[in-house]
């Protein structure tokens, strides 16, 4: 009888066990692919002396065969390698399964760091943007990086040339 109960006891434990392991290695399939993000658009908001408020457009693109419900986003601009803004915004959206949305978020920067890039730009010279962060989900960050070319100067040259 012992033996008996023993055995059922055993089975039991090796039963949950196994349900266990196949829930671990579920969860670690499931783990998020991080996503794409480009920048969609710049748009000048209110200006003062000292700080230029602007909304950015960052295009979020979900590789992964499930929604990402976002709670969050943390992304650092930077225009031809100098940190143009900052942006952090805590609204809640969500990516649909291998497609995208567009998040806009209100920023600032330094006044004098908008002067300084467009002090900086020459007509020969690409304009380069690079952005990168942190997409926040429940429980876990997702982090991006993209770069890319927001005006490329030999285009512009061969217009010119073309009048």
């Amino acid at each position: 009888m012992i033996t008996k109960s023993f055995s059922l006891t055993s089975s039991l434990v090796c039963g949950l066990l196994f349900l266990v392991s196949c829930t671990s290695v579920t969860s670690l399939s499931v783990q998020p692919e991080s996503p794409e993000v480009l920048l969609v658009n710049i748009i000048p908001l209110d200006t003062t002396m000292f700080e230029q408020r602007l909304q950015v457009d960052l295009r979020v693109r979900n590789p992964n065969d499930f929604d990402l419900e976002v709670t969050g986003l943390d992304f650092t601009l930077h225009l031809n390698d100098q940190r143009l803004a900052r942006g952090l915004t805590n609204k809640a959206s969500t990516i649909p399964r291998l497609g995208d949305a567009v998040i806009s978020v209100e920023t600032t920067t330094s006044t004098l760091d908008v002067v300084r890039q467009f002090l900086n730009l020459s007509q020969r010279q690409d304009v380069t943007y690079q952005v990168d962060g942190v997409l926040h989900l429940q429980g876990t960050r997702l982090p991006f990086e993209n770069k890319g070319v927001l005006i490329d100067a030999k285009q512009l040259s061969g217009l010119s040339t073309g009048s």
